[in-house]
This record gives structure tokens, sequence and C-alpha cells, in this order.
């Protein structure tokens, strides 16, 4: 038996290490295609892009952390390896097809350790984390500490540095600061006029003990100090009041979509009352036979489900909140309709489970108006169309044939069968091409730098993706409604708030 088990460990740490030395990745290509980074086994190399060379060995046993931070011009590149033992960055520059490593200055000390000597700390770890590049060629890096002193007290540290390079390509340490933690997050109006704020709010638990609780706010992008809280969100010590804000192209209205807990979701239609005031819409829509009803505007939209498609609502599936959360896929550009998709069981299950869960019979992809005019529900004749196949969508976990493209919201006064799908993806891609621009330049530092990684992460798995469906039509449709849905959710996108919250006054009092 020991001999039997001997040999399978054997083969399986063979296995293991024939595996990972076989297996090659190559990514972090520099901006202009030249070289990349290569992950072979334990190994890490830069290459040449075209040909594979190996241009220089950047570590062994490196695993699959490592990444490669380029400038723009590719002439210096920061190596960072998330499993390397001392979590160091190290930085090279490029002449023609050599890399030669610049060594970095030593950095400064954190205040919190500053004035105490290596006998009172004891390092349990340090990473010093590449960033960004700026367009000055100067390096940004983020680092974070933490010592255990002579007492057994653990002393944390976070600061940035940006490490500058001359002519001769010696570095020095060109600013040293604290780094600055968001006090809470924000999503503009699409006019610009507002924000959509979740704050951290200091406030104190029963016991007077301090807690932080969030809170969310109105806020005048003009005056800041002009606000009015969201009425019915807050969250004492949570992680989160909102999932996300939709908000209408002439800002009268807004979609609120909150997070419960597992399965736990809902969303909330908010109008302008006056000013900076909102209030639900729908105040009074509980969904039949739930212990604890809460007014959601999912239930209002699945109610409208219920008596058009004649479903009884105890055969639509749901939770102790109700049925699944619509999604908002968009305004029309009039404000007049928000186009609302709704998707699931039709079992009369009442423990709603995760999307896995394909039982039939359900739906996938049925289409709704809210027309804000009227202030009831509709369908158009578009929408009917869509809506015939989303039974047989439901069985699909893609969500629909391979390139199905949902309907957009029409204007009222302006219904019909829609634009050309090869228009609507040259629309999106203006806007969403449009949209980034802004973006980048409403972020800063590291957060900007993270935005652009995730874009070009997303334009990358975009064009892999497209290159596998063989159909052109399908093809063009695929690359339309992902385009369609990256443009949504970046609207969606939460901002950083720096600036300091309310006065004490108002913080953590309910409204």
């Amino acid at each position: 038996m020991k001999m039997l088990l001997a040999l399978a460990l054997t083969f399986i740490s063979t296995s293991l290490v024939t595996s990972l030395a076989g297996e090659e990745i190559v990514k972090d290509k520099s901006p202009d295609g030249k070289f990349a980074l290569r992950i072979e086994g334990w190994n890490t190399e830069i290459i040449e892009s075209a040909t594979k060379k190996k241009v220089i060995d950047l570590e062994n046993l490196a695993g699959h952390d490592a990444t490669l931070i380029w400038s723009g011009d590719s002439q210096r590149v920061a190596y960072f390896n998330e499993s390397r033992e001392l979590h160091t960055t190290t930085v090279y520059y490029r002449k023609g097809s050599t890399f030669t490593e610049i060594p970095l200055p030593e950095f400064p000390r954190c205040d919190e350790v500053k004035d105490k000597g290596p006998e009172e700390l004891r390092r349990t770890f340090y990473t010093v984390t590449p960033k960004y590049w700026q367009d000055s060629g100067a390096l940004f890096l983020s680092i974070s500490g933490e010592w255990e002193t002579s007492s057994g007290q653990f002393v944390g540290c976070e600061q940035d540095l940006t490490i500058a390079f001359d002519a001769q390509h010696q570095a020095s340490v060109q600013k040293a600061e604290k780094r600055q933690n968001p006090v809470g997050r924000k999503i503009e109006s699409p006019n610009g006029t507002f924000f959509v704020e979740e704050l951290d709010a200091p406030a104190k638990d029963d016991d007077g003990l301090p807690r932080m609780d969030q809170e969310v706010w109105i806020v005048s992008a003009k005056d800041p100090a002009t606000r009015e809280r969201l009425p019915g969100f807050y969250e004492e010590e949570g992680n989160g009041v909102l999932n996300s804000a939709t908000i209408s192209p002439d800002e009268n209205w807004i979609v609120i979509s909150q997070h419960h807990g597992s399965h736990l979701n809902s969303t909330y239609l908010m109008r302008r009352k006056a000013g900076l005031k909102f209030e639900d819409a729908f105040p009074d829509a509980k969904w039949p036979a739930q212990e604890y009803p809460v007014n959601r505007f999912d239930n209002a939209v699945w109610k409208f489900f219920s008596q058009t498609e004649n479903v009884p609502t105890n055969k639509i599936d749901a939770n102790e909140l109700g049925p699944t959360s619509v999604s908002v896929l968009e305004w029309s550009e009039d404000s007049g309709r928000l186009l609302l998709y709704l998707y699931g069981g039709l079992t009369g299950d009442i423990d709603i489970a995760d999307r896995g869960r394909y039982k039939k019979p359900g739906i996938s992809g049925w289409f709704a108006y809210y027309n804000t005019k009227t202030g009831k529900f509709e369908l158009t004749e578009r929408l009917r169309k869509a809506n015939a196949g989303a039974r047989k969508r439901w069985t699909t976990p893609s969500e629909g044939p391979e390139g199905f493209l949902p309907p957009y919201a029409e204007s009222i006064g302006h219904e019909g069968d829609g634009a050309p799908v090869a228009e609507r993806l040259k629309k999106y891609e203006t806007q969403l091409a449009s949209l980034v621009k802004k973006r980048e330049s409403q972020l800063e530092g590291v957060d900007r730098a993270k935005f652009q990684k995730k874009e070009k992460d997303w334009g990358e798995e975009l064009e892999k993706k497209s290159t596998e469906i063989r159909s052109a039509q399908a093809r063009l449709g695929f690359r339309t409604r992902s385009t369609w849905d990256h443009l949504i959710d970046l609207r969606q996108d939460w901002l950083p708030v720096y600036e300091q919250s309310k006065t004490d006054e108002t913080k953590g009092s309910q409204p």
C-alpha cells in the first residue's frame, strides 16, 4: 500500500511539474506591439511578439501572477509579481531590442514608522506595486506595508510614490504622499447637474461606540453643499446601499438597484418632486402572498407581465422579496419610456436560486416599457414581436440564440422597426468612445489606470470572442449587444468621492 501511495504521489507531482512546464501564456504586449511577457511554467521573460524570441529573463519560480506595466512610448517597463516573496517592483529601460534594469532609489519611510529603529520593528509584509506611467515618463507606485513593534502592536502604512527618470536612466523619488482614501462614491447625471452619492456616515451604535454607516444623497454638481437625502436608502454598518443608479436623460427619474443578500435584489423607481428632492414612484407595490411585503418597482412590472401573458402571480418564481428584480436596458431619448428586461422562472418556486437553474417554464428577454407620461406600463408592436421568443430563450443559458439583440427604447411618437444593426453598433461605439474619454478626464492616478486597463481588457475580450463566431450576422449582433451592455455598465460606473462628507449634525441621522 505504501509503495502504491508513493508511486501515486510521484506520478501526481511529475504530472504537475510537466503541466506547468508545458503551459505557455503570452500577455501584456507593449503599446507598439513589439514585445510581450511570456510565462512558461514557472519562468517569466520578455519576448519579441512577432518571433517569440526571448529578449531577457525576468524571474524563475514566478507563477502566473506576473505582469508588465509599459510606458506609453514602450521605452520603459515595470515588472511585478504578486507571488514574489518580497512583492517588489523591477524597472527596465529599452535600447533597441535589449532591456537593462534600472536600480530604484531608497523609498522614504511612512510617517507611521519614520521615527522607529530597526530593533523596534519586525516587517510582516511590504508590497511595492506599479500602477501606471505618467505622460511625463514618471512611474506611479503604490506601497503597502505592515510592521509589528517591540510591544506587539501592528502598524500599517500606505503611501503613493512618483518615481522620475533622467536622461541617463537614473531614478529618483519625485513625490511621496499618503494615500487618499475615498469617503464614498457617486454617479453623475446625464447633463452633469447633480450626482447620486453614497457616502460613509460616521455614527454610533446603541452603546455609544463608533460605527460607519452609509447613506444616499442627491448632490448639486455646481454647489456640493446643496444636497437632499434620497428617502428610504440608508444602511447601518453596511457594505454599500446601492448597486446602481440609472438616470433619465431629462434627469427627472432615477432607477435604483439594491442587493440585500444572497439572491435578494430589488429595484425602485424614483421621480423628481422638486429641486433635488426625489420620491418613490411606486410606494405601494407589494407582491401577493409575501410574509413581509416590500414595495418594489419589480413587483409592479411583474404584475404587468402577469396580466399581459395571463400567468397567475403564484406561478411566477419569487422569494421573500418577490420575483426576480428587473433589469433596466435604457431610457428613450425623450425620457418618455424606460425599457425593462424581465428574466425569471414560471414554476411557482418560492425560493429563487441562481441563474444556473433552467427549469421550464420560464422567460428570458421579456421586454416592457414604463411610460413616464402616462404613468403606466405598455408594449409596442416591436416589443410584442421580441417577447414571442422569451420562453424559448429561457432554456438557453446564454439567454438567447447566438447574436440575439434586444430592441432599443422607442421615443413616444417614433415607434417602428428601429435602425439596422450595423447602424446601432456604430451609434453605440461612438457613444462609448465619448463616455470613455469623459471618464478618463474625471479619474486620476490609480483610479484612472484601473479604468484604462479595464477598458483595454474588455476590448481584447470582445475581439477574441467575436473571432470565434462564424456567422457574420451573428457576429454583428454579438458585437452590438456586447457594446451596448458595456455602455450601460459604464453609465452606471461609480466615481470616487474624496471630499469630506456632510457636517456632523447630519451624519448618521435617518430620514
